[in-house]
């Protein structure tokens, strides 16, 4: 007889713990989990990282060829060519020879107030974001674009300023030269 009550019981748990968990084995009143796929971004973030130290490069708007002199374009082994145009939001200087077209070598400086360098983190305007990487220019912030035919470096300066170097040339990493540029840049700006 006490077997048969012990073994009665020992069922009787058996049924009672099968019947209080849910269908998933989970205690009754535990709420269901679903699982949220992360999103994550592609290339630079969609937060621009802070400036330590802003510069200002407004001693160049009307002579940005300055900005990369003659000797410093000399030392990369090009000639001294420069045609520069001065607009209402930039200044760019042009530094390639015409007779070499696989080369192409300019520099844009931004100072029309508004903030491109935060703006292409924020994909606010037209630029590969997502095939950019974040890179640091001589402490400054910056973005690296690498291309098939050309590289593009966005240095933030200010919240006002950013300067853009576009650099192609077959013969050379163009990103590897685009990034040296760029710090003889910052280094000038700074003086």
């Amino acid at each position: 007889m006490r077997l048969r009550r012990l073994a009665i019981g020992t069922a009787s748990l058996f049924l009672l713990s099968g019947c209080s968990e849910g269908p998933t084995g989970t205690p009754p009143g535990t709420p269901s989990v679903t699982s949220t796929p992360v999103t994550t971004t592609k290339g630079i973030p969609t937060s621009p990282p802070p400036i330590p130290r802003p510069l200002d490069a407004s001693r160049y708007r009307d002579k940005p060829c300055d900005l990369f002199t003659d000797e410093q374009v000399q030392a990369l082994g090009y000639p001294p060519i420069k045609r520069s145009g001065v607009l209402t939001n930039e200044s760019q200087c042009t530094r390639h020879d015409e007779s070499n077209l696989d080369l192409h070598f300019s520099i844009w400086y931004r100072h029309d107030g508004t903030d491109r360098f935060a703006k292409v983190h924020r994909r606010e305007e037209s630029w590969r974001s997502d095939d950019a990487v974040s890179i640091t220019v001589e402490g400054q912030p910056a973005v690296r674009l690498p291309g098939t035919r050309m590289c593009t470096v966005l240095i933030g300066l200010s919240s006002t300023e950013s300067i853009e170097i576009h650099f192609g040339d077959p013969k050379v990493d163009s990103c590897d030269r685009a990034v040296r540029i760029a710090e003889g840049v910052v280094r000038n700006v700074r003086g």
